[in-house]
């Protein structure tokens, strides 16, 4: 079972900062997921939500230019916000692969400037819960490895209805992977994957008992904000 850092050792550093991917790479996580938002001059830069804290009030990082964004900090550490560029040099010189999770649905033009001359120094797996972007992707780069999110749905039943469309968009568009919300994981589920050569990794799991669990289930791999405990755990033999 691989372990994906979700926003770098988020648990104990500010997500999605160079702090957290470092602290992840110590922890021993086999990846990291971290987010991608596009600024007013189209310029990919790492941050979750859509908006940033600017003087005390929110931002939306569409209206503001990447050189805006370079003068603020994060987190009461104050951290600087990572550009895509500096992650992917970062990932590059410590051979950590990553796992870009595409927020806005523009700038795929930038985005694939961006990855490209990375693209085979290091695995990189481009997600998203927009089935646009991974179709555009696919089309684009059918090459890369992408991933389609898929969120959470309370109820049993309809996860059972949509079960179906999602395994046929993997096969149709050649995924590499599912990450998927850990209420879909069902033994049904993992079997079909496994038959469809798409891997499966589950997001995002903390509890040490229902990482075993997904260890004993034979999931590809978890996303976690706790790489260190994941680590342990898919290391123990017992």
């Amino acid at each position: 079972m691989r372990i994906i850092a979700h926003r770098g050792s988020s648990l104990t550093c500010r997500g999605n900062t160079l702090a957290a991917f470092e602290q992840a790479h110590a922890d021993g996580a086999d990846g990291i997921e971290l987010d991608l938002r596009l600024t007013a001059d189209r310029q990919w830069i790492v941050h979750h939500d859509v908006a940033i804290d600017v003087a005390g009030s929110p931002a939306k990082i569409a209206d503001l230019r990447s050189d805006q964004i370079a003068q603020l900090w994060v987190g009461p550490q104050r951290h600087p916000v990572p550009t895509l560029e500096d992650i992917l040099v970062w990932a590059r010189e410590h051979h950590m692969p990553l796992v870009l999770d595409i927020k806005d649905g523009d700038g795929m033009a930038e985005l694939l400037a961006a990855v490209d001359p990375h693209a085979g120094a290091f695995p990189i797996v481009l997600s998203s819960f927009r089935r646009t972007v991974i179709k555009y992707l696919y089309r684009e780069r059918p090459q890369w490895r992408c991933a389609l999110i898929v969120g959470s749905i309370r109820h049993r039943l309809a996860r059972r209805m949509f079960q179906g469309s999602i395994l046929r968009f993997a096969r149709k568009n050649h995924l590499h992977a599912l990450h998927l919300h850990e209420r879909w994981v069902t033994p049904t589920l993992i079997e079909s994957l496994k038959k469809t050569q798409v891997n499966l990794a589950v997001w995002t799991v903390d509890d040490p008992a229902r990482l075993r669990v997904l260890k004993w289930l034979g999931i590809d791999a978890v996303i976690t904000n706790d790489p260190a405990t994941g680590r342990a755990i898919a290391d123990d033999d017992a």
